[in-house]
């Protein structure tokens, strides 16, 4: 099985942004908010395993949905990031950088589902 999505643009954004959460969730020490670095955490990781498996589905509209899942993730963070920031978890610079992080991720995911909904016709 070749495993050509790692040579994706999309899915090395996507790793990049995974390790930045993980070492936000790791670094920041409020117990409260275990909850949302749960959820942040799951979320930025669905982004990339939707990307994966999506490139391995043979059916255009199967392959688009699950690259749909994983933009649907990535609203996720940012949802999630906002609540981070309301709560003063993380500063504005910060907040910036993953968001403009995420932008390159749905730009990217964006242009996979228009590639493959092009290609297909």
């Amino acid at each position: 099985m070749s495993n050509d999505f790692e040579d994706f643009p999309v899915y090395q954004k996507a790793l990049n942004f995974v390790r930045e959460i993980n070492l936000l969730c790791k670094t920041s020490e409020t117990a409260q908010f275990l909850f949302l670095k749960d959820q942040i955490r799951r979320a930025s990781t669905s982004i990339l395993l939707n990307i994966a498996e999506g490139s391995a589905k043979w059916n255009k509209k199967d392959k688009t949905n699950f690259y749909r899942i994983g933009l649907a993730s990535a609203t996720e963070c940012v949802a999630a990031i906002d609540i981070f920031l309301a709560y003063d978890l993380i500063g504005n610079f910060q907040a910036s950088e993953l968001k403009a992080d995420l932008k390159d991720v749905t730009n990217g995911l964006q242009a996979l589902i228009f590639y493959v909904n092009k290609r297909a016709k």
